[in-house]
């Protein structure tokens, strides 16, 4: 146990239960079962804090741990066992996590919760979204050696011959699991030593999705050691000499064949450890999928789904070639490769051309190459320049040709000798220019197509590179060899001439077209809003793929106007829309980008508001991903909205957030148009946008920053957005826009455009809102400082009402007061302090003092009484422990003294004139006179007025 390591484990289960974790009591006999009479039920619900109270408030316990699965919010663990650190595995799985580019994947779960059993091993933790948690599942084993048999195993052995004995070396526990954690110690392990915290904790562990599980997965799985069963199907056994002492072609090409020639285009090499080589897909997605070389017979294990082998099979090398090119025919396979030259007898061709090799087949050595390969490749229509059929493979017009002294086939693109007698190869698959691109700023990029056969049927892949990148063929191959360009950095320069000589042999054949790396406003003034405008969309990062695409459109625009049309007595979702419609006049009348927070603690239709206004632009669903979650990390915020200029942007619940932190800097950088700078001006540098967040939450996003000038660059209300009876228009708005979306934003767009194409439009459209400005300034510098963000947003309703699109009449300018302009509860300090306080104690009632639980004798929690319950009329009032609410609103960031005048003016606090200070009123519980904060119902409701406000 470390020095710092706390052994409090009352302590550590209420911050295990406040991350949402089910926590139990361990056995002290070294079992490392959970001591309840039966967990099973722990495995639906969690356990609650009056449990811990009873389990760990005395000190005598020394184990602590955690079930896994859905009840701990679909928490997954992976440990290494120790032996498995022991031999290294932990450094080698790291080492090929980062050879196979899931290097950043295991470094967040490495620098997540990380803990350390008594025997040396190490338990990693994460979240898994998008699917259920998965069963406890053992990844990668070893059969004991004889050495480490314990005598019950050689008892076992001498009684069971043949016996297999089985070390664990990586596994998991998933839905239903149970494991021990830090600072469980003493004889909770047979050690008797303890477990110790490596890092993190409950709050950091990474969120990852099933692919990145199964990323993981498959790469522990790499280093599974268990033998298996071979198939002649897959692996034939080797036949008997023959007698004249001549070699079988199978057997020439298992000794002479190379793995990376066999399965090129399928699964490319990552690295080697000893005889061991790792392989991963050739479009450089997933992380290791495949090994070879495990023992002397060199098979191919397939962990993964997706290719034509099966997972688990070993396959010998004749077998992958029969199955990859023979559809498993080993009959057919053996007459190929006798006519390859394998073996001791060669086979003759007769009458006719054999079938042309797949780019998977061996490549014979061209001085081996016999007569009758050439002609057969002479006859071969598609080998001839114009034989391609570049329309029906890559969709490009069928006057397009290959040029002179170049061949395309199945097999790849050829390039005729200096000499002229013989051809060389330049790429292992067809690879073409299908398109070339001029963005907004006259850059030049090209698409690069090709044809890949990994997953065991042709497909083409299609990327986007800049001009200067397609014209060095060592910087192409590098950044395009995890895609799986089928082409070697040996020859780069002859890729890159063979791209140069297709260009311009097609020049003016090759569709050329305009790209946009982002949505919204182009450099040149025009707006793309959706990868359907015609316009060719490639965003910079991977993770904006996902929420570009859902820019689209569904339904049709009367649609929506109808769903919409039911807003008009909501007042919140209306601004909501209004901001959505807003943010294309951000550039026109150069303001910055700017945040609208809506906050209540209701659940009242947060969501649907923010969806009605996403859905002005992108498909608001759940599953889409136009709509974030502020469950996430700084640098992903900023990708989001890098995608943007003149586009809302929308993020949900802020309690979600694992730092509060987070939130105050993208407020904060949020208005700057542009992210952090980083350093040594890496890709993602100081990353630009243009945009108006949407954010929503139980808390206001206010509350997460202690910085006071934060509110002048957010507007916010804790108004519920559709109040108390407006559940069935928020269900029918919701699921109106679900089936209308993508169109009004669009539309807005081009009134905004028509009307800046005017003479001096640019400039009317200003004054308009210079006259909002001045019309909502008021007598306080946050009121005035706020007025632009509310005109824009009042200008952006009126002119959307006054053409049609939005079919209602704007709201009042009184209402937009009330709403920003005038006190909100928002700017206030002492609210969002008290907010703070009443969320404390709503979520730690066996806190509280009451009558009730005297009489049942119940004993203090352990971090001692947060204050009492009382009642007088009826009505419950709660009084809290002055000490306790200082430490709880220091931890958020507030300062009692700083508040608590302006609660005693607001009516919040209880008073006496007889005490100093007059708001300290002597409360009795617990047999004790202390004094408290004595809350008015209105300041903290509880109970039935709780539930009532």
């Amino acid at each position: 146990m470390t020095d710092s390591q706390t052994t409090d484990l009352r302590a550590v289960a209420r911050e295990l239960h406040d991350a949402g974790l089910c926590v139990l009591p361990v056995r002290a006999d070294g079992t490392k079962a959970p001591d309840v009479r039966s967990w099973t039920q722990y495995k639906v619900d969690r356990s609650t804090p009056d449990e811990h109270d009873a389990w760990f408030a005395d000190g005598r316990r020394t184990g602590i741990g955690i079930v896994t699965g859905a009840v701990s919010g679909n928490v997954e663990l992976i440990e290494f066992e120790g032996l498995a650190v022991r031999e290294g595995l932990l450094d080698a799985v790291a080492e090929l996590a980062a050879d196979s580019g899931l290097g950043d994947l295991w470094q967040a779960v490495t620098t997540g919760w990380a803990d350390q059993s008594p025997s040396g091993g190490v338990h990693y933790k994460v979240v898994v979204e998008g699917r259920p948690a998965a069963p406890n599942k053992k990844l990668a084993q070893r059969l004991a050696r004889d050495e480490e048999y314990t005598p019950q195993e050689r008892q076992r052995i001498a009684e069971k011959p043949g016996s297999r004995i089985v070390r664990t070396l990586i596994e998991t526990r998933g839905e239903g699991g149970f494991v021990v954690i830090a600072p469980s110690h003493g004889t909770t392990h047979p050690s008797g030593r303890p477990y110790v915290r490596l890092s993190g904790g409950p709050t950091s562990m990474p969120v990852l999705g099933p692919e990145a599980m199964d990323a993981l997965y498959t790469l522990c799985q790499a280093f599974d050691a268990m033998p298996v069963v071979e198939s002649p199907k897959t692996a034939p056994r080797p036949a008997a000499p023959r007698s004249d002492g001549s070699l079988r072609p199978g057997d020439d090409f298992e000794a002479r064949a190379d793995w990376a020639d066999i399965l090129r285009g399928i699964f490319r090499p990552l690295s080697t450890r000893g005889s061991e080589t790792y392989w991963g897909w050739a479009d450089g997605v997933g992380g290791v999928k495949a090994t070879t070389g495990r023992d002397e017979h060199d098979r191919l294990f397939v962990f993964a789904t997706g290719s034509v082998f099966q997972p688990e099979v070993p396959y010998s090398k004749f077998g992958a070639y029969a199955l990859l090119n023979h559809d498993g025919d080993h009959r057919a396979a053996a007459r190929e490769l006798a006519r390859l030259r394998y073996g001791s007898r060669h086979l003759a061709a007769v009458n006719s051309a054999p079938a042309t090799p797949s780019p998977a087949a061996p490549t014979p050595e061209p001085e081996e190459a016999s007569a009758e390969d050439d002609q057969a490749r002479q006859d071969d229509p598609s080998d001839t320049p114009e034989g391609y059929d570049y329309a029906s493979e890559f969709g490009l017009p069928a006057t397009v040709r290959t040029p002179w002294d170049y061949r395309v086939t199945g097999r790849g693109v050829e390039v005729l000798s200096t000499s002229g007698e013989n051809w060389q190869r330049v790429t292992f698959a067809p690879l073409v220019v299908t398109a070339t691109f001029e963005d907004p700023e006259g850059d030049q990029y090209v698409e690069l197509s090709w044809i890949d056969r990994s997953l065991g049927r042709p497909r083409q892949i299609s990327r986007i590179v800049s001009r200067e990148t397609a014209k060095r063929g060592r910087k192409l191959i590098e950044t395009l060899g995890a895609a799986g360009l089928p082409a070697v950095e040996g020859d780069a320069r002859a890729v890159e001439k063979w791209l140069a000589e297709f260009e311009a042999a097609n020049f003016g054949r090759i569709p050329s077209e305009q790209l946009a790396r982002w949505l919204g406003w182009q450099d040149d003034g025009t707006f793309v809003a959706s990868p359907e405008d015609g316009i060719k969309v490639d965003v910079p990062f991977e993770e904006q793929r996902g929420p570009a695409r859902a820019h689209a459109r569904k339904g049709t625009l009367e649609g929506w106007k109808e769903t919409v049309a039911q807003l008009a007595g909501f007042s919140v979702p209306r601004v909501a829309v209004a901001a959505a419609l807003a943010a294309p006049l951000l550039k026109p009348l150069g303001l910055n980008s700017f945040t609208l927070d809506i906050s209540s603690r209701s659940t009242k239709g947060k969501t649907t508001a923010l969806q009605c206004a996403l859905s002005v632009w992108a498909d608001p669903s759940e599953h889409a991903s136009a709509m974030s979650n502020w469950r996430t990390t700084l640098y992903a915020i900023e990708k989001r909205l890098n995608l943007v200029r003149g586009i809302v942007t929308v993020f949900d619940e802020t309690m979600a957030v694992t730092d509060d932190t987070l939130i105050d800097e993208v407020l904060y950088q949020l208005p700057m148009n542009h992210g952090k700078a980083r350093s040594g001006g890496a890709f993602g540098n100081m990353l630009p946008w243009e945009t108006i967040l949407l954010s929503s939450g139980e808390r206001p996003a206010l509350s997460f920053t202690t910085s006071q000038g934060a509110a002048a660059r957010i507007l916010g209300t804790t108004i519920a957005p559709f109040g108390d009876g407006g559940g069935a228009v928020a269900a029918a708005a919701r699921e109106g826009v679900l089936a209308n979306h993508g169109h009004a934003g669009p539309e807005f767009v081009q009134y905004i455009l028509s009307g800046l194409a005017h003479p001096n439009g640019r400039e009317v459209l200003k004054q308009k809102h210079r006259a909002l400005v001045d019309e909502f300034r008021g007598g306080g510098d946050m009121t005035n400082r706020r007025a632009p963000m509310v005109a824009v947003l009042v200008l952006a309703e009126t002119l959307a009402s006054g053409i049609g699109l939005l079919p209602y009449e704007p709201l009042a300018h009184d209402v937009w007061r009330g709403l920003f302009t005038a006190h909100n509860p928002t700017d206030n300090r002492p609210e969002m302090a008290l907010d703070v306080l009443r969320e404390y104690v709503a979520g730690h009632a066996h806190e509280l003092f009451s009558a009730s639980r005297a009489a049942l004798g119940e004993r203090p929690p352990y971090s001692g009484w947060l204050g009492v319950i009382s009642a007088k009329n009826g009505v419950q009032t709660v009084a809290l422990l002055p000490e306790r609410v200082r430490k709880i609103l220091a931890d958020a960031g507030y300062s009692l003294d700083a508040v608590v005048g302006s609660w005693v003016d607001a009516g919040y606090l209880e008073t006496l004139k007889s005490q100093r200070p007059p708001h300290l009123v002597p409360r009795r519980f617990d047999g004790a006179r202390a004094k408290c904060l004595a809350f008015t119902p209105e300041g903290m409701p509880f109970g039935e007025q709780d539930e009532a406000a």
